[in-house]
């Protein structure tokens, strides 16, 4: 019996906090990054202050500017390649799409002698697929880019205002941050969701930091191999794998094997066994540095956080490959600090 009502209140918490994020969250993003932003400054403002004595709004202001400032210059930079690259795709298309058709002609031509499949079968397959997406492109894409360029623009305004009440909501938080945290210990009901958030945080918090340095690591070496292979679109590509390499059911063999076969059907094996020497590499390194920086992770087994990305997918979009752990982090939080071992809750009283 006990079991059956603890199953429907794990339920009923898992719900509310999907709910929560799905629809509450929306509406008080800007303040909930502010407060995670005043969390992970304030040390650092409080260090700053020591040498030199001024505001901590003033101090936070300073750090946000300059950070932005070093952001947007990278961005700047990094838009600038990206776009001539993407450029060069357009510009290309044509002699790619060539050579897509002969590695076709290629791969029909050796199904055909492997397993007795009619050559002009399959061309008439993949060619009718072809114009077909083509087709979906030139029909609803195209004229969707110009019919709501100003729904962009509107999403653009909403960007700019996000961001203005999201530096306004630092500094304001910052200035009473101590005072209000103060205040707040009084009360049970936040004591509770402290305790919650400073284990969601160290977890958490390791966990993400862990992925940025592997998605990092990730995109230097897929970018850099590929530059030395002579790729035209070596930062573009490493960008795209390496983000791909972040989710679980993915990696960067999603793109990187597909290039080295197609490399082997084009007769360049020096530079296939270059994309899948690049392959191996970003595969082992992943491998050795990932329990290093994560150590025991979540807690959680690899197939069940797949099937938490993909829940999140559904349920969230593509916002869930990062909100569908947090939903699942969280839930075991709460449930651990409401059903917590009789260890745990005396652990609990002598931090106190």
């Amino acid at each position: 019996m006990e079991e059956g009502k603890k199953l429907i209140a794990i339920t009923g918490i898992a719900l509310g906090v999907f709910l929560g994020i799905k629809y509450l969250l929306p509406y008080v993003i800007p303040f909930f990054i502010a407060y995670v932003l005043v969390h992970v400054l304030n040390p650092v403002t409080e260090k700053i202050q020591r040498k030199l004595p001024w505001k901590k709004e003033v101090l936070i202001s300073m750090l946000i500017v300059l950070f932005l400032g070093i952001f947007l210059l990278l961005f700047y930079f990094l838009s600038c390649a990206l776009t001539q690259q993407i450029r060069k795709v357009a510009v290309n298309f044509e002699e790619y799409y060539r050579g897509f058709c002969q590695a076709v002609d290629q791969c029909c031509s050796l199904a055909e002698q492997s397993f007795g499949i009619r050559t002009a079968d399959v061309k008439e397959f993949v060619y009718s697929s072809l114009d077909h997406a083509t087709e979906q492109i030139r029909i609803y894409m195209i004229p969707g880019v110009v019919n709501y360029s100003m729904r962009y623009l509107k999403k653009l305004a909403e960007a700019g205002i996000f961001l203005l009440m999201l530096f306004i909501s630092v500094i304001l938080l910052m200035r009473d941050y101590d005072k209000m945290t103060q205040s707040l210990e009084r009360y049970k009901s936040y004591r509770f969701v402290h305790r919650i958030t400073e284990r969601m945080w160290k977890q958490g918090g390791m966990y993400l930091k862990a992925q940025m340095i592997l998605i990092g690591i990730t995109i230097v070496l897929c970018a850099a191999g590929l530059w030395i292979f002579g790729n035209p679109y070596f930062l573009l590509l490493g960008i795209v794998i390496g983000l791909l390499d972040a989710l679980p059911f993915i990696g960067t063999g999603t793109v990187l094997v597909p290039m080295a076969l197609f490399q082997v059907f084009r007769g360049d094996y020096k530079l296939a066994a270059g994309y899948a020497g690049l392959f191996l590499l970003t595969y082992v390194v992943r491998e050795y540095l990932e329990p290093r920086l994560i150590g025991a992770k979540l807690g959680v087994y690899p197939f069940v956080m797949v099937a938490v990305v993909y829940a999140g997918l559904y349920l969230y979009g593509p916002a869930g490959v990062f909100w569908g752990p947090v939903t699942l982090l969280t839930v075991i939080e709460i449930v651990r600090e409401i059903y917590g071992t009789e260890d745990e809750k005396s652990e609990q009283k002598i931090e106190k």
